[in-house]
């Protein structure tokens, strides 16, 4: 279930898997629907909020159910020492090759991060500005954007993201 949950939640939230195996409960805000990685974590070294859809709340709730305790918001289960660890991306590639394998013919191989490139393309098909869709995977938008363009565009992710996990679950 754990696999399953994180798996939805990159998915849903454009991420990349270190941000999320990373990720700790002091960065989920339940109430405000947003996860904020931070700059340590963050692959262009910036920190960024990400809005949560209703759906990806209930995913990361879940989570904590499953997480007994942990700062993390995907612990290692099985300890082989003490302390408290989060998972190796790795568990999910491993996860993801045991799908595709049982299923065979029905599924292609994939990774988690081809889950930010499907995202990417069904935001696009949806409608969603090339700017907002970038800003939701975030995207260094470069060139004079980047300069000129500091807007934070969280009310539209906000609304793209709401939408983009409405896709998911239907």
């Amino acid at each position: 279930r754990q696999n399953e949950l994180a798996i939805k939640a990159l998915l849903a939230t454009c991420t990349r898997i270190g941000e999320l195996t990373r990720a700790e409960w002091t960065h989920i805000d339940f109430e405000r629907r947003e996860w904020t990685i931070p700059a340590e974590h963050s692959k262009n070294g910036k920190q960024f909020v990400i809005p949560l859809a209703d759906a990806v709340v209930g995913w990361f709730a879940d989570l904590h159910e499953l997480a007994f305790g942990s700062r993390y918001v995907l612990p290692v289960r099985s300890r082989r020492s003490e302390g408290d660890y989060p998972m190796e991306p790795t568990t999910l590639n491993a996860a993801i090759n045991r799908l595709c394998k049982d299923l065979g013919v029905k599924c292609r191989r994939f990774t988690p991060h081809d889950l930010r490139s499907t995202a990417r393309s069904h935001l696009a098909a949806m409608g969603v500005d090339v700017i907002v869709a970038e800003r939701c995977l975030n995207h260094s938008l470069g060139g004079l954007v980047a300069i000129y363009d500091q807007h934070d565009y969280l009310k539209e992710r906000r609304k793209a993201l709401d939408e983009w996990a409405a896709f998911i679950l239907a």
